[in-house]
């Protein structure tokens, strides 16, 4: 049934998310009590959490309400309720915004020193071209708001990777 293969992927993904938000708090708490300030990386790590957790309870979310039909509509089936999620989209950190500050600065990076995972380095290849051959780097910016997307959720892969690797089967 499709419905429990729904929930046994929303069980995997959710579960993998919590392992990390565990592992942020443990390392943030520790560098705090230090009294030091959090590094790149889990400053990075922070944001990718914020937008996966999300991202992937609104999709989750909209599946399930797809697969239940008509039920969804009712009132007091608590899918009134989803439009919560979206205001969580924007607030304590636009998603949107987290992603283009990430892809930002793992450009600045990427200026000082070329590397990274295959990915990365490719999409950071195409969006220096862009922003080389423009007049106006702003605007080169803007249209390959593509490009910056996707460097943005290479860099939380890696995060998802580094932090909470995926059981290989």
């Amino acid at each position: 049934m499709f419905l429990n293969a729904l929930y046994d992927e929303a069980d995997a993904r959710l579960g993998r998310l919590e392992t990390l938000i565990t592992k942020i708090e443990t390392t943030l708490a520790a560098v705090l009590r230090r009294g030091d300030l959090p590094d790149t990386d889990l400053i990075d790590t922070v944001a990718t959490a914020k937008v996966r957790c999300i991202e992937t309870s609104i999709e989750l979310c909209f599946r399930l309400k797809n697969e239940v039909g008509s039920y969804a509509l009712m009132a007091g089936t608590g899918f009134e309720r989803l439009d919560y999620l979206n205001c969580c989209k924007f607030a304590e950190g636009d998603s949107r915004i987290l992603m283009q500050k990430m892809a930002r600065d793992r450009m600045q990076a990427f200026k000082k020193k070329q590397e990274g995972t295959e990915e990365e380095v490719e999409a950071c290849m195409e969006l220096g071209g862009a922003l080389m051959s423009s007049d106006n780097p702003m605007q080169a910016w803007n249209e390959s708001w593509e490009t910056v997307y996707r460097l943005a959720n290479h860099i939380m892969d890696r995060h998802m990777e580094t932090w909470v690797p995926e059981a290989k089967l």
